[in-house]
């Protein structure tokens, strides 16, 4: 996984590529230290570059969902095809977390 952070006034957008698994967690983490620091008002995980996520993936997304909700900040995921938009949709996670 990599992942690029652009920085709109507080609109945060993150662009992945690679796959989200497990091997990511620390990496996942990091990258949200650092939308914590940027004080952000809403974040979009753009996952069109992602191929597979995994259930550690989709744990992470949780993860990121709770700290917008504790930060204050609106999480959207977008962007998801093939089996990434599969998992979502199965797990019900684009229930919990706004999705496009």
């Amino acid at each position: 996984m990599e992942y690029r952070i652009e920085n709109n006034a507080g609109d945060l957008r993150v662009i992945f590529s690679g796959d989200i698994t497990f091997t990511q967690n620390v990496s996942f983490r990091n990258m949200l230290k650092d939308i914590s620091s940027q004080s952000a008002n809403s974040c979009v995980f753009d996952l069109n570059g992602v191929g597979m996520v995994d259930s550690a993936g989709l744990g992470m997304f949780l993860i990121a969902k709770e700290q917008a909700d504790t930060g204050g900040w609106k999480l959207h995921l977008a962007g998801a095809t093939g089996h990434v938009a599969s998992m979502l949709k199965l797990t019900k996670l684009s229930e919990i977390i706004e999705a496009s």
